[in-house]
């Protein structure tokens, strides 16, 4: 790859990376030796020869799910050599990796995540331990963003949720979490229908929630921007995707803040959002189980909020978090300060400091060109924080 220092991965990241791709590389060399030691002496049988044949191209066959693999890694690191791009997912990495880790023994050595962009509109995560085609686990997470996620800096957040999706999974919450929604629905009078869709919908509202404990208000008005979409969108509700409708995760987002810190602009949100997605009326079946479902948002936030997990150890899930160091006053605090020329981010967690760029262009404290340069420069930064890369590294060839 012939990184330079400021675009390379860290020696880690290279070290399970390479770890996959020799062991990737000796099955195929230890099945290609075992055919040919045992069959090329016999060559001049028939039988002997169909055999060899086959096992050979059997070979070629899982050669080709092998590369997979290696032409995932390429893709995703290649990126890495244009230095403004570069750069900036160095520092993408740093916000996931922060974004994953808590003080749970099953999270402080989770391996260091690569943030990468493509095309489409939302983004994605390739959790690691996960099998590629050839039954070659994933050694490290890899998040996708849309390309315009590094034009619109606030919404980064989408990194923290795709986080989120990798540390439920560790802490073996994934299971879990339909349960406790479940339960907390029933105990609130839900109809089974709306406790069979929240308990498919826990899959993507966990790590919604995951987001907001980790940057506040900031997720809330990410989410409220990149779901405000058509109503044929927005409302669609259906019973075999893990993903709420987005009228509703957007309306989950408003009432964590509001049971996080009272009343507050979200409110104003709230009564926007039901103005521009109206659901009173008549309508089809599904639009009436969406009704149901709006009624129990706050049956969901109290179960996010207050269900002690056994997989915690009798905590619940917002322990996890130190949700006072993302207050909607702390945040405008530090970005006041910053709206008057003075921006410390001293003390912050990269995700917090997300908060508080998030504040300032809620504020329009400045230009949001300005905005954009003062974020390009933090995640640099953020990317000059990891630990110490080998340069010059190698793939090609392996």
């Amino acid at each position: 790859m012939n990184l330079a220092h400021d675009q390379d991965i860290t020696e880690r990241q290279w070290s399970v990376l390479e770890m996959q791709l020799n062991a990737a590389s000796a099955r195929l060399i230890t099945r290609t030796k075992a055919a040919t030691d045992s069959l090329l002496p016999q060559a001049a049988d028939t039988m002997a020869r169909r055999k060899l044949n086959a096992a050979l191209g059997q070979i070629e066959l899982d050669m080709s799910r092998a590369y997979t693999f290696f032409d995932t890694y390429m893709d995703v690191l290649t990126q890495r050599r244009s230095g403004a791009l570069g750069s900036m997912l160095a520092g993408c990495d740093v916000l996931a990796h922060q974004a994953m880790r808590r003080e749970h023994p099953t999270l402080t050595a989770i391996e260091a995540p690569l943030v990468f962009c493509d095309r489409g509109f939302g983004a994605a995560i390739v959790r690691e331990s996960v099998t590629f085609p050839d039954g070659t686990p994933n050694p490290m997470p890899l998040i996708q963003i849309p390309y315009s996620r590094l034009r619109e800096k606030c919404n980064l957040t989408s990194v923290l949720h795709e986080a989120g999706h990798q540390s439920l999974t560790r802490l073996q919450l994934v299971a879990a979490l339909p349960h406790a929604l479940r339960a907390a629905l029933n105990r609130a009078g839900a109809p089974r229908a709306v406790c069979d869709l929240y308990a498919l919908w826990a899959f993507e509202i966990g790590p919604d929630f995951w987001g907001f404990c980790l940057c506040g208000v900031a997720q809330a008005a990410a989410m409220r921007e990149l779901f405000a979409m058509p109503p044929m969108h927005a409302l669609r509700l259906s019973v075999a995707d893990p993903h709420p409708p987005p009228y509703l995760r957007v309306l989950l987002a408003f009432d964590w803040c509001r049971r996080a810190w009272g009343r507050g602009r979200w409110d104003a949100w709230e009564r926007e959002w039901e103005l521009l997605y109206p659901l009173a009326g008549p309508g089809t079946n599904s639009r009436t189980l969406l009704r149901d479902a709006r009624r129990f948002v706050p049956a969901v936030g109290d179960a996010l909020f207050n269900h002690r997990f056994r997989e915690l150890e009798g905590r619940a899930l917002v322990d996890l978090f130190d949700l006072t160091a993302i207050s909607p006053a702390e945040v405008r605090r530090v970005a006041e300060k910053a709206a008057n020329g003075v921006l410390n981010l001293r003390g912050l967690t990269p995700c917090a400091q997300l908060a508080v760029f998030a504040e300032l262009r809620h504020m329009r404290a400045m230009s949001v060109e300005r905005l954009d340069d003062l974020m390009t420069a933090w995640l640099r930064r953020l990317g000059e924080r990891r630990p110490q890369q080998k340069t010059s590294r190698q793939l090609a060839g392996r």
